[in-house]
């Protein structure tokens, strides 16, 4: 059993998700607070707490949030806590799938390489999927909730695959095949809301889509280098035997 590979990546994981906090309070927070007056001013009552701003600013969203999800319980610890619980959360689940795919791929991950796992990680889970379902504000418009996670899903898997045959592949017909894999949930489309009408001011939504892709591809460069390291030093007996 690879005990230690499966612990480092965890501890990798679980290190990235508590960095990730500080930066989500120094790009994101802020805006989502802004973006809450707005909702408050519009006859809104749900508040944007911390799980819901982990699942628009870190990478344990699935797909933008909903206004459904007020509807869920939330967690007990305050904003900053949740905000860190769900981050912990977020980086060990990432760090267990990005090993995972190392180790089906029969590809090592090392302190030299990892920021490069980091930044298709980055490119997969949040760049390709934000081309077009962006990361939303409270009061901003969206389509249905079951919907956009489906659209979501199907993003990553089809960029997985994409960025697989492009990077891993040889063969002219893998790196164009890569390509359309890529392209394919944006040329079909991704799911939009009725309504458009929103109060938040378009240059609000805007700087917070790009403080978001940015506090992701700081978390994804910290957990490829934190997976690199960890496994190199803590897990390369395991996979040598």
């Amino acid at each position: 059993m690879l005990v230690k590979y499966l612990l480092a990546t965890i501890v990798a994981g679980l290190f990235a998700g508590i960095l990730l906090t500080p930066a989500m309070y120094v790009r994101t927070v802020p805006l989502i607070l802004n973006a809450e007056e707005y909702e408050n001013a519009g006859g809104h009552e749900h508040s944007h707490d911390a799980a819901v701003a982990a699942t628009e600013a870190a990478p344990a969203a699935v797909a933008p949030h909903d206004d459904e999800e007020e509807t869920s319980p939330a967690l007990p610890f305050g904003r900053f806590g949740n905000t860190l619980l769900i981050n912990l959360i977020a980086g060990a689940g990432f760090a267990l799938i990005t090993g995972a795919a190392a180790l089906f791929l029969g590809r090592r991950i090392t302190l030299q390489n990892g920021v490069y796992w980091g930044l298709a990680g980055f490119f997969i889970f949040n760049l390709a999927p934000a081309f077009s379902l962006a990361p939303e504000l409270p009061a901003m418009p969206a389509a249905d909730l079951a919907t956009r996670q489906a659209w979501w899903l199907i993003t990553v898997l089809l960029t997985a695959g994409g960025v697989y045959l492009i990077v891993l592949r040889d063969e002219i017909w893998a790196k164009v095949l890569g390509i359309a894999l890529i392209a394919a949930p944006h040329v079909y489309g991704a799911p939009e809301a009725d309504d458009l009408t929103s109060s938040v001011p378009p240059a609000l939504a805007s700087e917070f889509a790009v403080s978001t892709l940015a506090t992701n591809l700081f978390f994804w460069m910290v957990l490829g280098t934190a997976l690199g390291w960890a496994i190199q030093h803590y897990a390369q007996s395991e996979l040598d035997a």
